[in-house]
């Protein structure tokens, strides 16, 4: 008995010389610190807009007939630049629709200009085919590694949704981790009051 009694006390001194098995890496933490080193594409959904008919599509250098930011959607751009500035993440390169609003949206939050990229481009007056092929543009771009840094796309919800299954509302974006080979992963969200690791909704 005085033999079985000394082997459970060593038995639980050693469980408890055992140090707890060490839990996994923050994946928030894990996600700042890969953006501060690139290699993601951020994908923007425009800020707020302020409500105006846009049935057809017309010149787009001409901002006058377009849905362009409320001044809430620019205040709301602003605190988004601000947030990823005091994040210590930036941007490589801006891409943009063709639209006004996607055009301020960048220069708002990344103080920098933009490119007009097709794969970014949906309006509501295209056809159901013409949005399935720009739905499948946009697959692509999304899986294509940015060659340096980060690089920002800011275009419009639905072919993101159509693409990814997110719904993006104005002002949001989500972080996307290209694969390398065509593919990606949908690893983040962000909006002006912060950054948040997983997919989301």
């Amino acid at each position: 008995m005085r033999h079985l009694s000394l082997c459970l006390l060593l038995s639980l001194l050693a469980a408890c010389a055992t140090p707890p098995p060490t839990s996994s890496a923050d994946p928030q933490a894990a996600l700042l610190a890969g953006l501060r080193q690139g290699g993601y594409l951020l994908y923007l959904r425009h800020a707020e807009t302020a409500v105006a008919p846009e049935s057809a599509v017309r010149d787009l250098g001409d901002c006058r007939w377009q849905r362009n930011l409320s001044e809430h959607g620019r205040a709301q751009a602003a605190a988004l630049g601000t947030m990823l500035h005091q994040q210590g993440i930036a941007v490589s390169a801006v891409e943009t629709s063709g639209f006004c609003r996607t055009h301020q949206t960048a220069e708002l939050v990344f103080g920098r200009a933009s490119t007009v990229s097709g794969d970014l481009f949906y309006h509501v007056s295209q056809t159901p085919a013409e949005i399935a092929a720009e739905t499948a543009r946009l697959k692509a771009r999304l899986g294509r590694r940015p060659t340096a840094g980060n690089v920002a796309l800011v275009g419009h919800a639905p072919t993101f949704r159509d693409a990814t299954g997110i719904e993006l509302a104005e002002g949001q974006g989500a972080i996307i981790k290209p694969a390398g080979d065509g593919t990606f992963s949908v690893v983040g969200r962000l909006d002006a009051g912060g950054i948040s690791a997983g997919r989301g909704s």
